[in-house]
């Protein structure tokens, strides 16, 4: 069985943050190191972890999929895109957790911009159909 096959370990899941938030949410009170920020980036690590096992079977299709069609320019973009997309999601949640939100609005917009880039065949494909279409 894989990790989060099942909507009892989603459920699970979901009860571990709350507690994990309670918990944390408890120790700011009690925090006089500053340890609260390290225990929250653990926690953090850990879901990440959840989450990347839990995608296995996805990662194992997308591999798949990327030998398969990787010569074909619009199937290899797509799953650039899609693989940007979760790089850049990820990292940016992971710094606004530790506090930086302008750092990771600025993540976001990176990943934004770059994707714009990467699609650009794309579009200049896109375009010359459509001047084919209406005889430019």
């Amino acid at each position: 069985m894989t990790v989060l096959s099942s909507y009892a370990e989603v459920l699970r899941l979901c009860g571990c943050a709350v507690m994990a938030a309670v918990c944390l949410f408890v120790l700011r009170g009690l925090d006089k190191n500053g340890i609260t920020g390290v225990v929250s980036v653990c926690i953090g690590c850990a879901f990440v972890l959840t989450a990347i096992l839990a995608a296995k079977p996805v990662l194992q299709m997308l591999r798949s999929l990327g030998d398969t069609y990787l010569g074909n320019t619009r199937s290899s973009l797509l799953l650039r895109a899609m693989a940007i997309g979760i790089t850049v999601q990820l990292t940016a949640d992971a710094v606004r957790d530790v506090g930086e939100g302008t750092l990771a609005d600025r993540v976001e917009t990176v990943g934004r911009v770059v994707l714009l880039c990467i699609g650009i065949p794309l579009y200049e494909e896109l375009f010359a159909l459509a001047a084919q279409l209406f005889g430019m």
